[in-house]
């Protein structure tokens, strides 16, 4: 399953400006050695440089580039196995497109930062400022889950909450162990995307549509 859209146009919040409690390691999705949040930005932009897309996957909080894909058109077996089976190979995907979508960004000089912690509903997220050259910082989050990992629904909530509302609205109506699966684990993703709404870069009516997920994966949280 090849996902770049929807996290294309999450990234395109950092390439614009250029203009704990977490969760265990899913089954198949490996831990990392990035020990600080700085070295895990650092490696995800040697990775994606290289074309590594496979080692890039572990660097990405488990599940949710499998829930991410809920936004591309992914049917509810296809996302509640990669739950359950582990999201290692919809995680490299998921940064596949992230490297294709900004090339240009990840080879030119950039300034990475750490720029501390923010709690969110008992969870832990570190910041990570990425500066270009000529450009306006942006923050990339993460989390420590078995290593330093990139929390996508935090960093990018905006762009993947706007294409993911229609398949939760649609999951909600739905009654099967697979929807009970995806809704367990949509639960976890609601600090991240709490966090992400507080980003002061984001239009009102981007914010409304994290908080809009927010309001439909909790409605039976």
């Amino acid at each position: 399953m090849r996902m770049r859209s929807a996290w294309i146009l999450g990234l395109m919040l950092i390439v614009s400006a250029c203009t704990g409690n977490g969760n265990g390691a899913s089954p198949g999705t490996n831990g990392n050695e990035a020990t600080t949040p700085v070295a895990a930005v650092e490696e995800l932009r040697s990775m994606l440089i290289a074309g590594d897309f496979v080692s890039a996957g572990a660097l990405a909080v488990p599940n949710q580039a499998a829930l991410a894909s809920l936004g591309e058109g992914a049917s509810f077996g296809q996302v509640a196995d990669a739950i359950t089976d582990g999201d290692a190979e919809i995680a490299a995907n998921f940064w596949s497109g992230f490297g294709q979508g900004v090339g240009e960004v990840l080879n030119s000089e950039l300034a990475i930062e750490d720029r501390g912690s923010i709690t969110e509903s008992g969870v832990e997220f570190f910041l990570v400022g990425v500066t270009p050259a000529q450009g306006t910082e942006r923050l990339i989050m993460t989390r420590d889950v078995d290593g330093q990992r990139i929390d996508l629904f935090a960093s990018f909530g905006a762009g993947l909450a706007q294409r993911m509302l229609s398949p939760v609205e649609i999951l909600l109506g739905t009654s099967s162990a697979d929807s009970a699966v995806i809704l367990d684990a949509l639960q976890d993703v609601v600090p991240s995307l709490l966090v992400s709404a507080t980003d002061p870069s984001l239009s009102p009516e981007a914010v409304q549509g994290v908080l809009q997920l927010v309001e439909l994966i909790t409605r039976v949280g």
